[in-house]
């Protein structure tokens, strides 16, 4: 939605928009919470201490799913149209491309794996930026939450600051505005953890939300529109080290790439290979 009213020339800019709303906070929470009103303990200086951690592989992770090539499939990768082939072929760019590929309307491109178009990376999701989206969200979360629990142990002080007596003044309105604040902070924490987790459960089947979105539709209309996308599914181990590498070191990190190429893809037999198979040892 919010693309739609957005002005074309300014959607380029989403990610530094998005990293100036999150500074705000940021330094909001550091200067009115940190500084002005909590006794700085140790556990107070450990939840500040992970949030600017997070902030930082924030910035970093959206810097990378922004700027990062997400699977573009190059337009001199030449084939002909084949009616009965047609999902393997893109009629907008004109080009044969491989399989759990899209085109993306906004990028006017076909994208191996393609997950989605975020507006807020101003940038397709596929192969190759995937694992750094989950990390905007993961990190994201994480400096939502340690916002939420420095603003609790602060939160007595606040209410006392507001209700001290019967005058407005420029503190009270301050207290108002970080206990606002810290409410938002655990909405909004409780919102990117959803989608991150949403985002985890698609890559532990090896299937991305466009895949999901068929599945739902198949199974609404009672018809099968498109492969069996189970044959992707290796098992979680394979599934998640693919997007996120076998280095756990590097999980949390927004570098690296995926396993594959994004071209070729390993697959199990489908389950009406398997009935054929086994009707085949049975006769």
């Amino acid at each position: 939605m919010i693309a739609e009213v957005m002005p074309d020339f300014l959607k380029k800019y989403f990610p530094l928009i998005l990293s100036f709303l999150v500074l705000i906070i940021y330094f909001t929470f550091v200067n009115f919470v940190f500084i002005q009103v909590s006794k700085q303990t140790l556990i107070e200086w450990i939840y500040i201490s992970i949030g600017t951690f997070s902030i930082v592989m924030l910035f970093w992770a959206l810097y990378r799913t922004s700027r990062i090539d997400p699977g573009f499939i190059p337009k001199d990768t030449l084939g002909e149209y084949d009616e009965n082939k047609q999902r393997d072929y893109c009629l907008q760019c004109r080009i044969k491309r491989p399989e759990r590929s899209h085109h993306c309307s906004k990028c006017k491109r076909c994208i191996l794996n393609m997950d989605h178009h975020c507006v807020w990376t101003a940038n397709c999701i596929g192969l190759y930026n995937r694992k750094y989206f989950l990390l905007i969200l993961f990190w994201g979360s994480i400096g939502m939450f340690s916002a939420t629990l420095l603003g609790l142990m602060n939160i007595e002080a606040l209410w006392n600051r507001i209700w001290e007596n019967d005058s407005l003044d420029l503190s009270k309105v301050k207290a108002a505005f970080i206990f606002l604040m810290t409410f938002s902070q655990f909405l909004n924490g409780l919102g990117l953890y959803y989608f991150f987790w949403n985002n985890f459960k698609l890559i532990a089947v090896n299937i991305c939300t466009l895949d999901q979105m068929i599945l739902e539709i198949e199974a609404q209309t009672q018809r099968k529109y498109h492969t069996d996308l189970t044959i992707y599914n290796l098992g979680f181990w394979y599934n998640f080290t693919f997007y996120f590498g076998k280095n756990p070191l590097l999980w949390l990190i927004p570098i690296g790439a995926p396993i594959g190429d994004g071209y070729l893809w390993d697959k199990k037999a489908s389950s009406r290979e398997m009935v054929e198979t086994t009707l085949q040892f049975t006769e």
